[in-house]
């Protein structure tokens, strides 16, 4: 089984770039428009996304850490 096959991503509003979203995923999960939350579904419906990786081939722990240190500086 292969641990480091997680990464963190951002999704930044298409029309000015502006970051709404940071999450930890793997395979096609940044990509994904399932299971996302309403506010999630707005800002995609008005602005489109653009996918960002911060870090990938990473294991799911320091995911984790990333993903939290990434929203808490937001």
């Amino acid at each position: 089984m292969k641990e480091n096959i997680y990464y963190v991503y951002l999704h930044r509003k298409a029309s000015d770039g502006e970051i709404f979203y940071v999450g930890k995923g793997k395979g096609q999960r940044a990509y994904s428009k399932q299971r996302r939350n309403p506010f999630w579904h707005n800002i995609v419906d008005k602005h489109g996304f653009v996918v960002d990786f911060l870090v990938e081939e990473v294991n799911e722990e320091l995911a984790f850490v990333i993903e939290t240190d990434m929203i808490l500086s937001l």
